[in-house]
């Protein structure tokens, strides 16, 4: 049975013998009660979006290199970036919670189903026995201590990376402020830099996220087999030697099946993790 797609879950694609892209799946299904920052992240995000398509259809020659440039750019960066912006705040996170609790929705704005908001868990002291765990969908081949572990090992992995990113980014936006004053071109290397800076500000609070689904032994996750022809054919840990499992098939299925909004994120991770492979394999 596939997931629903307005439910929260993570799910663990394979790329490898030995790597997977996490993704946690949240769509909100109450706008209004979002919190504030997410609101104003929306908005600027949009704004940004209008920005750069407004760029990326420009015909003058010298925004077609600069597009180019930063498409390239883009494309260096690890995917394991969009793996732990993926992971929604705790306070934002939609949850199921058990039947003999439904009564208690009645004082707050409610979904159907027994989905509530968490930031509502504590106002009325739901105890953490009665929230669902959060699925984890996984391979069947993929053995669920060897994910837990891989999860552990991708924050641990990615936190300093993330937060020394942050400050380089944060230090280097000022240097950028002479390009503003160039007329006609845009000041590019400042904006790619508030960029990379939100990227890295995203990916750290992921981190901190993920550390919530994995308190007290990830007892708010519930590892669960997905076999509907999703991940298509592989022996994880059997191969000696590192293997690709991701294809353009595989990729096209799954975010036709579940609605995956991350197509362009799993093609990136598929490049990436090709790339790797070649430079690590020994020349014939």
């Amino acid at each position: 049975m596939l997931p629903n797609k307005n439910s929260i879950y993570v799910i663990s694609i394979p790329l490898t013998t030995a790597r997977s892209f996490i993704y946690c799946n949240h769509r909100p299904l109450i706008q209004s009660r979002a919190p504030l920052i997410t609101k104003v992240e929306t908005k600027a995000i949009n704004l940004a979006t209008k920005g750069w398509n407004k760029l990326a259809s420009s015909k003058v020659s010298a925004n077609v290199k600069i597009v180019e440039w930063i498409r390239k750019l883009l494309a260096t960066i690890p995917y394991e970036e969009n793996c732990l912006r993926s992971f929604p705040s705790k306070q934002a996170m939609i949850r199921e919670i058990n039947e003999e609790s439904l009564h208690l929705f009645k004082p707050v704005e409610k979904d159907t189903k027994g989905l509530i908001h968490q930031s509502d868990v504590k106002q009325l002291d739901i105890p953490d026995s009665q929230l669902k765990p959060i699925p984890l969908y996984h391979a069947k081949y993929q053995p669920p201590s060897t994910i837990l572990t891989e999860l552990v090992h991708f924050r641990t992995d990615n936190y300093q990376k993330h937060k020394n990113g942050a400050i380089l980014c944060a230090i280097g936006i000022p240097l950028t402020l002479p390009f503003a004053l160039v007329p006609v071109l845009p000041n590019v290397p400042g904006f790619y830099l508030a960029y990379r800076l939100y990227c890295h500000v995203k990916a750290l609070m992921g981190i901190k996220n993920l550390d919530y689904l994995l308190d007290k032994n990830a007892s708010h996750i519930r590892f669960a087999e997905l076999d509907d022809g999703v991940f298509g054919k592989g022996e994880q840990g059997k191969e000696q030697q590192e293997q690709l499992l991701i294809t353009p098939e595989i990729i096209d299925t799954l975010v036709n099946k579940l609605s995956l909004p991350i197509k362009d994120d799993l093609v990136k991770a598929m490049n990436q993790t090709e790339k790797r492979l070649k430079k690590s394999k020994p020349l014939d």
